[in-house]
């Protein structure tokens, strides 16, 4: 492979085919089409050394990783049941005893792979810019939509099934015509097709040169979807026909097994009729160094560059991104047969990656091979099986030490001892002794009982992660054991989060590459409520395809054994501080509840929010509020002014009784000023009428007595003077006292009602309950 593709295809004649697709105007314009090479062109001298370099590459992982593949092939046997070789059944029925399998790995294994299935996890689309939220969100809809049209949870836990036994799971992403269903898909596929490139260190491969996967077809289907090789598939297919049946060099017992037990078996079919002629397909995805038009800037920087893209060329017209002209790992592919190549084109993926990405259980360290959790349980599970045999043929045979002639018999002898009320009759002076090791059974149980307790020591999967009563009584001894037991497989669960946000990514990509007409589709909440959802129609913010976003995993859903250990911290700490701060416990209830695994979580909490008021935190809170939240944002606003006012109308009631208090008090000082007025005046008539008359007759000082008598007559004397002035002194006073008594009492109803609405009166502090250790009649300090 000294050329590169961009020269093969100038020589080739990689040509590209338009596409229709709808654009923001509403008019269709031309699509992408990865470049191919013309049919014509793929039996040149350069498309026949790329077949050569491509198979030589096949052949060499084929070879590298044969011996790995075969333990791996064997692993999933122990998973199956067949832990006992062809040999070893043989020997066994040799010996009159059936190849039982305690098959303690399957129930192991089991507790994970429904761990997986009942914690799958939730992820999100949030966008790298602020303009970008709604598209996120359709995005969000969409990749939803696609995962139940598509199976998606079914198809991962397949392949995480895979990856436990072997060691590998593999995921695929990709497009397809719309007639096949969605346009954007994903599926599990095979360990046993695929082979990639051992000196890739990368997890996603992201260093690999090249992937293979290998298939076998009907000969009558490959050569309809490819009609100009219609040749070069049935020369292929003859290879392994024409000769005697025996399949090519091209495969192992792994890859091959099935598909060699077809060909074998069965009746003649020159009897039988309807031969079924197969081909080996082999799809090769590979990368090569080529210089390309990258992105550089914006949100969809590092792609290269598509013309036909809106949200590439908004980028560039918007001045965000500029394109640039790089030496870029270009990914292509090509399918061939043994005999020569059928297709050769780019990477019809935006991306640039793979379409395929493996779910790891573990990897060996040498040299990067797979393996799962079997591999390492594996001997043991084959000596508890043995071990089982061993006890099961020690009590169920007899071993007999005799003397030459002790029994006439033999045959008989030995029919005789295997009967449980067998009679053995010896000639008298032989001896004969049963010697039948009945005190190795016991032994070969307990070995067999103690390699069942390092089968899950090894798995980290123990009695009490699989519900098994154990010497483990408390809760918290319970909860500890459980706990170890999931930090034990804890890197696997790691390795299947990681392969879902690469697999995540790419799924996400190709929506946006290739979902760019206008779709109406349908999803459903975990109720089965549905919604329908509508995108690239109308506004520019239904086109999905205007901006990047990001693929994101929920880290809740990844950690239930710990999330449930802090909503049990979680709960012993709202326990303690309720009684004294029962707000608190209002305003968390919605976070706890959250984080508890209860049916209808979701519809709980959002039921607790809307009684309590309080708003989603994961929510953006640049977006506008949802028809459900203006509701409840119109309703709390009045009644917060219904709240409002009545607390004024409390306090204009209060402080109308005050007023009117204030006023009888003015009131009742005026009137006995009035009263102490009008005494006085009536007295000082009275006494000026008396002074009078007593200066008529002071001018006879003889009769000055007369006058003395005629004041003392009208009431004048000089102690009720004085004592009248007191009174009005002392009449003002009470009066005045009277009145301010009233308007302390108001003043002290004014600030109970305060107090009551959580209120303030001018000028004074709210009053405080008693604080702890004050006495019942001192006033609360204020806070």
């Amino acid at each position: 492979m000294s050329d590169t593709y961009d020269d093969l295809a100038n020589r080739t004649g990689i040509q590209p085919g338009p596409t229709r697709r709808a654009s923001l105007d509403g008019r269709d314009k031309p699509g992408p089409t990865p470049k191919a090479v013309k049919p014509s062109m793929l039996d040149s001298e350069e498309s026949r050394e790329l077949h050569g370099n491509l198979l030589g590459h096949y052949q060499r992982e084929m070879e590298r990783q044969s011996e790995n593949r075969m333990e791996m092939a064997r692993d999933e046997d122990f998973y199956d049941g067949e832990a006992w070789t062809q040999e070893e059944k043989a020997v066994l029925a040799a010996r009159g005893q059936l190849a039982t399998n305690f098959n303690v790995i399957s129930t192991t294994l089991n507790w994970v792979i429904g761990t997986e299935r009942r914690g799958r996890t939730d992820y999100k689309i949030l966008p790298r810019r602020k303009e970008g939220s709604v598209h996120a969100e359709r995005k969000t809809d969409l990749m939803k939509y696609l995962s139940d049209a598509n199976r998606s949870p079914f198809a991962v836990s397949k392949a995480f099934q895979s990856a436990i036994k072997t060691g590998v799971g593999w995921l695929e992403s990709g497009w397809q015509y719309d007639d096949d269903g969605e346009p954007v898909y994903d599926r599990a596929e095979s360990w046993r097709n695929m082979l990639w490139d051992s000196m890739a260190a990368e997890d996603d491969l992201s260093d690999a040169r090249f992937i293979f996967r290998s298939k076998w077809m009907d000969v009558d289907i490959a050569a309809r979807q490819f009609k100009a090789r219609r040749e070069v598939i049935n020369q292929a297919s003859s290879q392994v026909y024409d000769y005697g049946g025996v399949l090519d060099d091209f495969g192992d017992d792994a890859m091959d097994s099935a598909e060699s037990s077809a060909l074998t078996s069965g009746t003649s079919r020159s009897v039988m009729g309807g031969d079924r002629r197969r081909v080996r397909m082999i799809e090769a995805w590979f990368r090569r160094p080529a210089l390309s038009r990258v992105m550089a800037g914006g949100d969809f920087a590092g792609e290269l560059f598509d013309e036909y893209s809106d949200g590439h060329m908004a980028d560039v017209d918007q001045g965000r991104s500029h394109i640039v002209e790089r030496v870029k790992m270009r990914t292509y592919t090509g399918i061939m047969t043994t005999a020569g190549l059928v297709h050769l084109s780019e990477s019809p993926y935006r991306h640039n990656r793979f379409p395929f990405t493996p779910i790891w259980a573990y990897r060996r360290a040498r040299d990067g091979m797979p393996y799962g959790m079997i591999r390492g349980i594996r001997d043991l599970q084959v000596h508890i099986n043995k071990a089982a045999m061993k006890a099961q043929y020690i009590l169920s045979t007899n071993k007999t030490i005799m003397e030459e002639g002790a029994v006439d018999d033999l045959d008989e002898y030995a029919e005789e001892v295997a009967r449980p009320d067998a009679i053995i009759v010896i000639k008298q002076g032989k001896r004969l002794d049963m010697n039948v090791d009945r005190d190795l059974a016991p032994a070969h149980l307990d070995l067999m009982s103690r390699m069942i307790a390092m089968v899950q020591q090894q798995s980290g999967v123990t009695d009490e992660s699989l519900g098994r009563t154990t010497n483990a009584t408390s809760g918290k001894a319970i909860l500890a054991r459980q706990d170890q037991g999931s930090l034990a497989t804890a890197a696997l669960f790691d390795n299947l989060k990681y392969a879902m946000q690469v697999h995540g990514e790419k799924m996400l990509t190709l929506c946006e590459q290739f979902i760019s007409e206008e779709k109406s589709f349908r999803i459903t909440n975990k109720r089965g409520v549905a919604t329908f959802v509508d995108i690239n129609k109308g506004l520019p913010e239904n086109f999905i395809t205007l901006t990047k976003a990001d693929y994101i995993i929920s880290e809740d859903d990844w950690n239930a054994t710990t999330r449930q250990a802090g909503v049990q911290a979680l709960m012993e700490l709202i326990a303690q501080v309720a009684p004294g701060a029962p707000q608190i416990l209002m305003i968390m209830l919605d976070l706890i509840v959250e984080m508890m695994d209860i049916p209808s979580r979701d519809e709980v909490v959002k039921r607790i929010r809307q009684v309590t008021g309080m708003k989603d935190p994961d929510a953006d809170p640049d977006a506008p509020p949802t028809p459900e939240e203006a509701a409840r944002a119109q309703a709390q606003a009045a009644e917060q002014e219904m709240a409002q006012r009545g607390a004024q109308a409390q306090v204009s009631k209060v402080e109308a009784e005050a007023a009117a208090a204030q006023a009888r008090a003015d009131k009742a000082q005026v009137e006995a000023k009035k009263v102490i007025a009008s005494l006085a005046s009536q007295n000082i008539e009275t006494q000026k009428a008396a002074f009078e008359a007593a200066m008529q007759v002071l001018s006879a000082p003889q009769v000055a007595a007369v006058a003395d008598a005629l004041l003392m007559a009208s009431g004048y004397s000089a102690v009720a003077a004085q004592q009248a002035a007191e009174a009005d002194t002392k009449g003002a006073e009470a009066a005045q006292a009277e009145a301010q008594m009233a308007d302390a009492q108001a003043k002290s109803e004014m600030a109970q009602m305060a107090a009551q609405n959580g209120m303030a009166v001018e000028g004074q502090p709210i009053p405080q309950p008693p604080q702890p250790g004050q006495p019942p009649g001192d006033p609360a300090m204020p806070v």
